[in-house]
């Protein structure tokens, strides 16, 4: 069937089991109409905001029906929210998409509803590889290297969600966790062709200024050939003075006779308490949680502060066992999701049943989930905080407007817990006591049960005084954007990127912290980095199994001040930097993670934005709440199986005892194979995620060994399965497919696959070509990329690094006939292997075989330029291709140089091409080479975004061919 957009309530319908509000329908008529998301969408608390993921990927499926160089939608729909259970929430919207298009195979006639699906999906398919899922879900939690699925492809239609700090540090080409190297590809596509939902924007207002900004900038590079397909929509209740089109609620659609002015008008009578001290707000809340549970089921406490939090947690844990649960923002992701998983079909708005005789639950929180969550309580207490905050608290209670009693009276109430002695507020200010004022001047009824009703509708709009403090961004320079584009080398000094995600006050960047068990006490005591950045890379971390906790927090832990780690408040903290004269000493040895660039430091070098790697002996995780509690000093669930199945969709496991003991497994420690089957015997034993996990270990046709105490004979192995690539299996869940290939560093020819140069080559220009025309690049550009994709790798023909790839025998090489590789078939884990290679091969430590590409290329410009139209974009894309030359090359002295020549260079289109001899001894690190002034040249022609999404082409161009080599899929 041919798409229209009369069927989105049809869409709609099928993959939610209801129809859309009547907003819904409306606003994809007129972003459909005009073109162009609106600026401001000033939505109410619990009107169903996250469908704007839903329109969003309808007008993109209404849009690949045009030529590609004429569609305006972008094919990436970000949703991001500065809270964590808020963007998993989100996520989850993209995973119940995703598995209602792949559920449609064929094209019904009989069923509207599939038929509909069928067109959608199809559309979206029309848009990325034929053999990709019609729709890519991810998100963005915390940045680890090859964590990053999101970025496989540049034209896949994805469904980002992710907090402020991931998404817009990328933005910055800043990324947080992300390594120098791939940060412009991260800049390039969430900078290009996406569209940025930025949810409770008034929760973010430094980040909404600084998007404002980019766009402003960016308006004085011309195209360029490049569509311009970046747009933003700031989604809120309370959006303040926002600049643009506005949408909003009609107020038809707002009547008391729609189910939506039904919701809206939902009474939540609620009282005010005012206690003396925070020792007596936290025993307040809890005797107002044990009052509502009288009357009520679900009850939701929710405080400004995590020892607050945990205190009350313990204290009603204590009388009412394992019907309370804590949800605050230090949580790791697989930890919240099992939390989650054992209440949401309680607490979930639409998904909730008011049974008789349903067993109660009080669901203990901060501020994480006081914004976006769907949660649906019957009752809530509260402490004091701004009126906007009070107004999104309430907001999860009796969400949908149907807790009502036998007279179809409402029954939902709240009370505020407020501290008579509170002062200025670190969040809040002194919002907070002007709030309580203003709220009290408005209660009614009798003297010992006045309250107020915070019904959405009833309290109308706030007053600047009674609203958050909202903080201001620094003006975005472009002397700012010029910093942070030269990756290589880094400046001496940046800007700090969360001064333009947060504000001035917003310190720096979290640190994501992972547990391993199988650094146990001897292994980590020996201070053996090389060893120990081994047995972590065997499963390389995921943000998965991370928890994300400030800077000065984690400082503090680990340098043994964990009494103070507490005492920051939760999410929206300030932050402040840690004074270096304040850490009395260095604390524990944490491993900084960055692949094979890792190292083992103190924790008082731990820097804002690392991820660090600690043994589970450190604790840190309390095994109750599964929140970070610094004087928890159980040892810590290790978590990478999981992890590495859901992130990236790999099978692993490690054979070591604490890593088995924890999983809860008893297979054969010394042969793998044995151990594959045990797994396969007990595989449906397993429930959950260890159900797919065994089957696909026991059945899986690679099974790998890998010795990890280098030169024992008594270490432990890894095995792995073959990679996931269906999540049809009910246990499965959802999985989200990672980047297995990146091209920053020698380890990227080495992938265990033995592809000749011309071989890869020509899969690179291929698939840049392809990448470039469905993005609907001018024909121009298409061309350059595809020139610099056939050229970006002849430098590899120098016969120094052809030793290298064949593990350094010139022997190896002649019996190859002398053809030129491209990827040895050393596999990438060989370290030590590939160390050895290098020494035999002669091939200078520090050597760049993309510098002599250049060097080569500009040897022969007089006889390659005519096949370019911009000679210098593709000179520039080859000298970059490993995240280098932006603007200035490596270091490479080769005190030995040879000549580097290259016979026979084909491609279907450009022709042959033979390279004359070309020294190795190029000089192009020198600081008066013409690489930086190209830099400048082409970032002042196309822009600095748009010049990162020309490199993220190509690079990923190069990734995913090296996939498929390896896979067998050429």
């Amino acid at each position: 069937m041919m798409l229209r957009i009369e069927d989105f309530e049809a869409f709609h319908q099928a993959v939610h089991g209801y129809s859309p509000f009547e907003w819904q329908s409306r606003l994809v008529r007129q972003v459909v109409r005009e073109r162009e998301w609106p600026r401001v969408l000033e939505l109410p608390t619990g009107t169903g905001k996250t469908t704007c993921i839903d329109i969003a990927v309808f007008a993109l499926a209404l849009d690949a029906a045009a030529d590609p160089r004429e569609r305006w939608h972008p094919r990436r729909i970000a949703m991001v929210v500065d809270r964590r259970i808020v963007v998993d929430q989100a996520a989850q919207r993209g995973y119940k998409l995703r598995a209602a298009l792949k559920r449609v195979e064929n094209e019904s006639t009989a069923d509207s509803g599939a038929a509909v699906l069928y067109a959608v999906a199809n559309s979206l398919r029309t848009l990325g590889g034929a053999n990709d899922s019609p729709l890519g879900v991810f998100t963005l939690r915390g940045g680890i290297a090859r964590d990053d699925g999101w970025a496989r492809s540049p034209d896949q239609p994805l469904v980002i969600a992710s907090t402020v700090d991931q998404l817009g540090s990328r933005l910055l080409i800043q990324g947080y966790g992300v390594s120098n190297g791939m940060r412009p590809v991260h800049a390039g596509l969430v900078g290009n062709d996406t569209l940025i939902l930025l949810d409770e924007a008034h929760l973010s207002e430094p980040f909404r200024q600084t998007l404002k900004n980019i766009s402003e900038l960016r308006r004085r590079f011309a195209s360029g050939g490049l569509p311009r397909r970046f747009q933003v929509a700031f989604l809120s209740a309370t959006p303040g003075v926002i600049e643009g089109a506005v949408f909003k609620l009609s107020s038809k659609e707002l009547g008391a006779a729609t189910p939506m002015g039904a919701r809206l008008r939902a009474p939540k009578p609620t009282t005010i308490t005012e206690v003396t001290g925070r020792d007596a707000v936290a025993t307040c809340v809890v005797e107002r949680t044990h009052d509502l549970l009288t009357r009520h089921t679900v009850v939701a406490a929710i405080v400004n502060r995590v020892d607050t939090a945990l205190a009350v947690y313990g204290t009603l844990r204590a009388s009412l066992g394992d019907d309370v649960v804590l949800l605050t923002g230090r949580m790791r992701p697989l930890d919240r999701d099992d939390v989650l998983t054992r209440v949401l079909a309680r607490i979930q708005a639409g998904a909730r049943r008011r049974d008789a005789g349903e067993r109660r639950l009080v669901v203990v929180g901060t501020q994480c989930i006081e914004a976006g969550a769907d949660f649906d309580f019957d009752a809530l207490v509260t402490e004091s905080a701004s009126f906007d905050a009070l107004r999104q608290r309430f907001g999860r209670v009796d969400r949908l407007g149907l807790y009502c009693d036998s007279r179809g009276k409402g029954k939902a109430e709240g009370t505020i817990v407020h501290d008579k002695e509170a002062k200025e507020d670190p969040i809040y200010g002194d919002t907070v006591i002007a709030t309580v004022k203003w709220l009290k001047s408005l209660t009614r009824g009798p003297k010992k049960a006045a309250f107020v009703d915070f019904a959405s509708t009833s309290l109308g709009d706030a007053a600047p005084e009674l609203t958050a403090p909202r903080a201001n961004a620094p003006r975005l320079l472009p002397a700012y954007l010029d910093l942070w584009m030269q990756t290589a080398p880094i400046p001496a000094a940046v800007p700090e990127a969360g001064l333009f995600l947060h504000g001035p006050r917003s310190g720096p960047a979290d640190v994501q912290v992972i547990w391993r068990a199988d650094l146990d006490a001897e292994s980590w005591g020996a201070r053996d980095t090389e060893g120990i950045i081994s047995i972590v890379s065997a499963v390389p971390p995921s943000s998965l199994e991370a928890v994300s906790l400030p800077f000065v927090t984690v400082r503090r832990w680990l340098t043994g001040r964990g009494a103070d780690a507490l005492k920051d408040i939760s999410d929206l903290e300030t932050k402040a930097f840690d004074d270096e004269r304040d850490v009395s000493a260095d604390g524990v040895h944490v491993l900084r993670w960055f692949g094979d660039a890792s190292e083992l430091v103190p924790a008082s070098e731990i820097r804002p934005g690392d991820t660090v790697v600690v043994p589970q002996h450190y604790g840190g995780i309390d095994p109750s709440s599964l929140c970070f509690d610094p004087n928890a000093t159980d040892d810590v669930a290790d978590l990478a199986e999981r992890a590495a199945l859901i992130s990236r969709g790999r099978t692993m496991l490690r054979l070591h005892p604490k890593v088995l003991s924890g999983l809860g497994l008893h297979v054969e420690l010394d042969d793998p194979r044995a151990a594959r089957r045990d797994l396969g015997v007990i595989a449906n034993e397993l429930t959950g995620w260890m159900r797919p996990w065994s089957r696909a270990l026991a059945t899986g046709r690679r099974v790998f060994a890998i010795g990890l105490a280098r030169g024992s004979d008594d270490g432990w192995s890894v095995i792995e399965g073959d990679r996931l690539r269906t999540t049809r299996d009910a246990d499965a869940g959802e999985f989200e497919g990672g980047v297995s290939f990146t091209t920053e560093a020698e380890e990227s020819s080495f992938t265990g696959t033995r592809i000749t140069l011309g071989d890869h080559v020509r899969d690179v220009e291929t698939l840049a070509r392809t990448f470039a025309e469905r993005l609907g690049f001018d024909e121009r550009l298409v061309n350059d990329l595809a020139v610099a994709a056939w050229l970006h790798d002849i430098g590899k023909a120098d016969r120094r690094f052809q030793r290298l790839l064949h593990g350094g025998s010139d022997i190896a090489y002649y019996r190859d006939g002398g053809t030129p590789l491209a990827k040895s078939g050393m596999p990438r884990g060989s370290t030590e292997q590939r160390r050895r290679a290098r020494q035999l091969s002669g091939y200078p430590s520090g050597a760049r075989h993309e510098l002599q590409s250049v060097a080569m290329l500009q040897a022969a410009r007089a006889e390659l330029a005519a096949r370019a139209n911009d000679w210098d974009l593709v000179v520039y894309l080859v000298a970059s291709h490993h995240g280098a030359c932006r603007p200035l090359a490596p270091v490479s002295e080769d005190d030995a140089p040879v000549e580097v020549m290259l016979r026979n260079h084909r491609s279907e289109i450009y022709g042959t091409v033979d390279f004359s001899p070309t020294s190795s001894a190029h000089g192009l690190h020198r600081l008066d080479s013409d690489l930086a002034a190209r830099f400048w040249a082409l970032v002042k022609k196309y822009g600095w975004l748009e010049l990162c999404w020309l490199e993220a082409v190509l690079r990923l161009a190069d990734h995913r061919a090296s996939e498929l080599e390896e896979e067998g899929g050429r």
